[in-house]
């Protein structure tokens, strides 16, 4: 029955198509079918006993609801069968919501104001205030005028044993003597306040945990730890609080990798981690944080976690950014106060490299497990996202949503895997399904194989030329090859000589005695000679259906003349840069983007001597996308280490 109302309510049902914009007389029709269901009284049971469900599921957890509850309390068909449910209905479970709302983490608290007309709790107002921008805190302010008016919610009473411990709270000093208290905490933990706390309802306990709490801070540790080992509602507000702080630094750091996708810096994000940095550092948090105990033992380390990656982060952009250094010094403090243990310094580093691979080699045991057991929707979700042709970021969040779909939960951590163990993902997946999943991966990017004839190549030379092309259809565009004789190339600054052996193509780096597959080669020497290839593949293959062109070779004694894909269109999207997009030209790959007016003017038209290198030549005459005009010496992306 619940299944069958879900389908009604939901946005895919009859009521929900019959309640959509439309015609005037459709509309009619609607709201007659409205008043036929509300005048059905077994409808109307039907949508008592889901909502009456909810609550009793809401009521009756300890400690944080579950995700699923808190997507039937969100969902778009609840709302519908409150309206369903009649006046009084609607008045209980709203009045239901607000008394269990503290339960809830603060950004789940904001969702479910802005689902229905409830109140988020007093403490969790007040860490908005400190992290959240002024829309948030414009929306809350309207959800609690709505509440008051909707749900009619009565002022918390100020009179009675809590009301005057509350009083005692507030205007206890700073720091109290001992005598007060003791005597204090006394009161506190008497028969007769117990008494008052099962009396008392549900918003009065609240209001009374939330004073508490916020009254810790001028109590002595062993009088915190006294009442937080005494008040199982006091141990839950702190690991509420301090949940909800992990989910606004996590909050951050996806702000941070977005707005670096975008190719931005963190300069923009500099203000509102410099408010969450304080709000950590207040001793009311700190104080918070002390008292979480053994028991919270997960929510700490989780909170913990996700301050390290921000403090990393900092590390990392933060110190190059203009007017920084405000936050960097308030990341020195934070680094001292959770990360600092007395005769061995600060732990950080240590730490967070150990986390993040311990988390690591748990995804890397996942992804066997459930390629053993049921591979089939982790391929048939990787083939919707990996698109043939199109390069894809493997930090991107589609990325992220597809593996915590199918491989992991909600109780791992987001953004702590790296591109290395994403990658070894998809190898893995191309090791079991062969051909039909064979992923392309390259320096923190992959695809999958182009359709056939989209992407075609100028014919060969020779057999050596020929088995490199097959290889460079694996792997992004770069600058064009240049020829210096029969197998050997330029690449970047590196000469390079190709010889089949057998059915392989082995690369041979002039001067040097190492000998690698080609592919190996591109692979590892490719971001030293050209950084910037990852990222622009990216935005190619955003930018073009046909997904980015194959690398070309060029004939060091005719630059004029270039091999390039046959079915390259005659014009691709220019690419973003800070000055003006360079145009791209369509027979040459990428070795045809603007370089500034001198950039290939070093190169003699004849070349350099067979087997010889271009010695003379400074190192800013090679071509080296890294240094390309108009993207202003910006690193794109992010390094593997930095996830």
């Amino acid at each position: 029955k619940p299944c069958r109302l879900r389908r009604r309510l939901g946005s895919g049902g009859w009521l929900c198509r019959l309640r959509r914009p439309g015609h005037r007389r459709r509309a009619m029709t609607a709201e007659q079918r409205l008043h036929s269901l509300r005048q059905d009284e077994q409808q109307v049971r039907l949508v008592r006993e889901f909502t009456d469900s909810l609550l009793q599921t809401l009521t009756g957890v300890e400690g944080t609801p579950g995700k699923a509850l808190m997507r039937e309390l969100v969902a778009p068909g609840l709302a519908r069968a409150l309206d369903l449910s009649g006046a009084e209905s609607k008045r209980r479970f709203l009045d239901t919501l607000s008394g269990n709302i503290h339960k809830f983490p603060l950004q789940e608290q904001v969702s479910l104001a802005r689902a229905h007309a409830v109140e988020i709790s007093s403490e969790y107002r007040n860490l908005a205030s400190f992290v959240d921008d002024a829309g948030l805190a414009k929306d809350g302010a309207a959800q609690a005028g709505s509440q008051r008016d909707v749900a009619g919610a009565p002022d918390v009473e100020d009179s009675g044993p809590l009301g005057e411990l509350r009083r005692r709270l507030a205007a206890l000093p700073q720091r109290p003597s001992a005598a007060a208290a003791d005597e204090l905490l006394v009161r506190l933990k008497d028969e007769e306040t117990t008494h008052a706390l099962e009396a008392a309802a549900v918003k009065h306990r609240q209001a009374f945990y939330s004073d508490l709490r916020l009254g810790l801070v001028k109590l002595p540790e062993v009088a915190q730890r006294e009442l937080c080992e005494h008040f199982a509602d006091l141990r839950a507000e702190v690991a509420r609080l301090v949940e909800s702080m992990t989910q606004e630094v996590s909050r951050w750091l996806e702000e941070k990798r977005q707005a670096e996708r975008r190719g931005g810096g963190v300069s923009s994000l500099l203000p509102k981690l410099k408010t969450l940095f304080q709000a950590t550092l207040s001793e009311t948090f700190l104080t918070t944080f002390k008292c979480l105990g053994s028991v919270g033992k997960r929510g700490k380390e989780a909170f913990l976690l996700k301050l390290a990656l921000c403090l990393r982060a900092v590390a990392d952009a933060a110190p190059t950014e203009p007017g920084a250094e405000g936050v960097v010094a308030q990341a020195a403090q934070l680094r001292k106060h959770f990360f600092h243990v007395e005769g061995y310094g600060e732990l950080m580093k240590d730490w967070l490299q150990s986390r993040l691979k311990q988390f690591n080699d748990e995804f890397t045991n996942r992804v066997a497990s459930v390629l053993a057991s049921n591979p089939q929707p982790m391929l048939a979700r990787l083939r919707r996202t990996f698109r043939p042709g199109r390069w894809l970021s493997l930090s991107d969040a589609q990325v992220e949503d597809d593996i915590f779909a199918v491989i992991l939960d909600d109780s791992f951590p987001r953004h702590v895997l790296s591109s290395e163990s994403v990658a070894g993902m998809l190898r893995s997946v191309s090791s079991y399904a062969g051909a039909a999943c064979d992923f392309q991966i390259y320096n923190g990017i992959a695809r999958l194989p182009p359709t056939p004839g989209s992407v075609r190549s100028a014919p060969p030379r020779d057999g050596v030329e020929a088995a490199l092309m097959q290889v460079l259809q694996r792997l992004p565009p770069f600058p064009a090859l240049r020829r210096l004789r029969p197998g050997a190339f330029l690449f970047g600054r590196l000469e390079v000589e190709f010889v089949p052996q057998g059915s392989d193509l082995v690369a041979r780096i002039q001067g040097g005695y190492e000998e690698m597959p080609a592919e190996e080669f591109f692979s590892r020497h490719g971001p030293e000679q050209f950084p910037a290839v990852a990222a622009l593949a990216v935005q190619l293959s955003l930018q073009a259906p046909q997904g980015a062109p194959c690398t070309g070779i060029e004939d060091m004694t005719q630059p004029a003349l270039a091999m390039a894909p046959a079915s390259a269109p005659p014009h691709l999207p220019t690419l973003p840069s800070a000055g003006t997009a360079p145009a791209f030209a369509p027979a040459m790959g990428l070795s045809s983007l603007p370089r500034g007016p001198a950039r290939y003017e070093p190169y003699s038209l004849t070349g350099p001597a067979p087997g010889t290198m271009p010695s003379s030549l400074p190192p800013a005459a090679y071509p080296t996308l890294g240094t390309m005009p108009g993207a202003g010496g910006q690193k794109f992306g992010l390094e593997d280490d930095e996830i």
